[in-house]
């Protein structure tokens, strides 16, 4: 939960975060998955439906693998940094942020720690630097666009001047709620070098009870694509361009402070299987901003299966 700094004549400043003690165990083996996330958003009016707006997440994390306690082992992720004007027409940034398509992928990554394994992202659709971003919201319209610039090498030192890395790609999406219903619609595509998908969500909410599904279809270039250096290890398991077609579906029911979901993911690379899984997770919310939760991730893929990510569904939000 945010809280605000900061407000005074039309400039504003909240500083928003949580820490997180996470203890994953695979067979019988533990390992120490704690973070902290920190974030400032910062706002100055402009004037009447124009505002400036900055933002900034970082998360720390610890490794110390039973090494010296205090080790210099500790690693921060800049998560997000960026700028960008808005308004009555919506939002629009640049620097490192979301794609377009995760929201699309938020209808079914509902649990606290696992799911969302099969409705992969390519990089120009996931978070990125680099990335001219447009959010808009009209009514029960939600709009979302992102254009991720090639990353520029400095070859003048053997005369070939300046080149990039041809990773520029976009993605887009669209979300609808159906009034009252309590019904929602997403779609979305995304496009960079040789790879390519689309997305489709939709989800369903009745009191308690919360349904939704995502299924996606495209092609992945694995030689260029997941070679960068902060790829999976999927890139490690398939080579070329293959066809990719996944899909998710997720439910929730929420008694009292305690909220149960549980995920299905299922994800086929070429003719291989690459990820199949069940989660289960149970989340008791002591005070809002306070809640503890356990969740077990069933891995249904065999031995003869080629492992889709390092993560076997636990990428979480």
């Amino acid at each position: 939960n945010a809280s605000e700094l900061y407000n005074q004549d039309g400039t504003s400043l909240e500083m928003g975060g949580r820490a997180e003690a996470r203890l994953s165990m695979k067979d019988g083996n533990v390992q120490d998955n704690s973070r902290i996330r920190l974030n400032f958003l910062g706002q100055v009016e402009i004037q009447d439906g124009l505002y400036g707006v900055g933002f900034y997440e970082g998360e720390f994390t610890t490794a110390d693998n039973g090494g010296p306690t205090d080790s210099d082992s500790d690693s921060l992720t800049n998560r997000y940094a960026y700028a960008g004007l808005g308004g009555t027409f919506g939002e629009v940034t640049y620097g490192k942020n979301d794609g377009a398509l995760g929201v699309i992928t938020d209808f079914t990554d509902i649990m606290a720690y696992h799911g969302n394994s099969a409705a992969d992202k390519i990089n120009a659709a996931d978070r990125a630097d680099n990335m001219l971003s447009y959010k808009g919201q009209f009514q029960d319209l939600s709009l979302k666009a992102s254009y991720r610039f090639a990353d520029r090498n400095d070859d003048t030192a053997n005369n070939v001047g300046y080149t990039d890395n041809g990773q520029d790609g976009y993605s887009l999406s669209g979300i609808y709620a159906i009034g009252e219903t309590g019904v929602k619609l997403g779609a979305g595509y995304a496009d960079q070098d040789k790879n390519n998908e689309y997305m489709l969500s939709g989800s369903y909410t009745m009191g308690d009870l919360y349904f939704a599904g995502v299924f996606t279809d495209g092609e992945k270039d694995f030689d260029r694509q997941y070679k960068s250096s902060n790829a999976s290890s999927i890139g490690s398991k398939f080579t070329g361009v293959q066809d990719y077609t996944g899909y998710e579906v997720a439910a929730a029911y929420t008694l009292g402070q305690t909220v149960f979901s549980t995920t299905y993911n299922n994800a086929e690379t070429g003719s291989d299987t690459s990820a199949d899984n069940i989660a289960v997770d149970a989340t008791y919310y002591f005070k809002p901003n306070f809640r503890g939760y356990v969740s077990y991730n069933f891995n249904l893929l065999s031995a003869s299966d080629k492992l889709g990510t390092s993560t076997v569904g636990t990428k979480g939000a």
